[in-house]
């Protein structure tokens, strides 16, 4: 009777040992598969960047409030490439820009400061008074070369006109006679908002 129950018992032995090795195997593939959709998974460090970016803009505007020398609402921050800065806008004194830089310089997260204040008169031309001097000049050019025109010595078309920002004038071109020439010179003086008048004229050879 055992002889006949032998291969009963290694039938159900070897089964056993089977359902153990695939119970395994499924346990182990369980555990392996989060690891695998994690490394799946795609990273996104290009927001992370954006949001590092305007902490650090935000922190060096912070400094700038706080410091007594720079303007916080003139010089502007932009920062990019996580942590390159670039600084714009206008400072009065280069005093004022060079502090701006150094608060920049010294913020947590910064790696290098591009310097694009423009500093003092600079600034000033590159604002609204530029524009009104710019229209002051071709304002009085203009009324110099309507004296010409009216004039029966001068020719406006031969003699040139050229105004810069302080009323200085500065006469070139061609005259016939040395008489248009100071008829020009006399006629540009004259005129309201010049302060000085450089003969550049040169006269015909008869």
């Amino acid at each position: 009777m055992a002889i006949a129950f032998r291969p009963v018992m290694f039938f159900y032995f070897n089964e056993g040992i089977m359902k153990m090795h695939i119970a395994v195997t499924l346990l182990i593939g369980v555990l392996l598969a989060p690891a695998g959709y994690a490394a799946d998974r795609p990273a996104t460090p290009a927001a992370k960047d954006d949001t590092a970016d305007s902490s650090i803009a935000n922190k060096i505007k912070n400094e700038f409030a706080k410091d007594k020398t720079v303007s916080a609402t003139k010089i502007t921050v932009d920062t990019e490439d996580s942590g390159v800065v670039t600084l714009g806008g206008n400072a009065k004194t280069k005093t004022e820009a060079d502090q701006a830089i150094k608060i920049a310089r010294d913020t947590s997260g910064v790696i290098s400061v591009k310097n694009n204040i423009v500093v003092g008169e600079a600034a000033k031309k590159s604002g609204p008074e530029s524009v009104k001097e710019d229209v002051t000049d071709t304002m009085i050019t203009a009324k110099i070369k309507a004296e010409f025109a009216k004039d029966k010595t001068v020719s406006a078309m031969r003699v040139k006109v050229d105004t810069n920002d302080k009323g200085v004038v500065t006469l070139s071109g061609t005259a016939r006679s040395k008489a248009e020439a100071e008829q020009a010179v006399s006629l540009a003086r004259n005129t309201k908002g010049v302060t000085s008048v450089k003969n550049e004229i040169a006269v015909e050879a008869k």
